[in-house]
């Protein structure tokens, strides 16, 4: 198993975004996890190991799609909604296929890998 410093950076996402064919499945994951990343308010969180790490220490548990749905539902909108944001972000990226079909037996990095891996081929 590869470490969690094998996930592409934040500029390396962007960059990916940038270059790669309008609408397929990759570039919506991508565009989901850039903004997840953007958005979650911690200082100085830029990449997505640090939003992963983060979320771990938050969620105690593996981030998976319940467990990060449960985390979610324990927001506050007042005072957690950049985090609120975020999660429903990551979330999205459950749905790769886009056709509401969330998969609920994996966890977020191996989404965050499968990303890694089609972008750096």
């Amino acid at each position: 198993m590869k470490n969690e410093n094998d996930f592409l950076s934040y500029d390396e996402l962007q960059n990916a975004i940038d270059i790669d064919e309008p609408a397929n499945n990759f570039k919506t994951a991508a565009d989901f996890l850039l903004s997840a990343v953007g958005d979650y308010p911690t200082f100085n969180l830029k990449e997505p190991t640090d939003l992963v790490a983060a979320l771990r220490q938050s969620i105690n548990d593996k981030l998976t799609f319940e467990n990060l749905n449960n985390y979610l539902k324990s927001l506050s909108p007042d005072k957690d909604a950049w985090t609120m944001e975020a999660v429903n972000s990551l979330l999205e990226m459950f749905d790769f296929d886009r056709n509401n079909t969330f998969d609920k037996t994996i966890e977020l990095e191996t989404i965050i890998r499968l990303l890694t891996k089609h972008y750096r081929k």
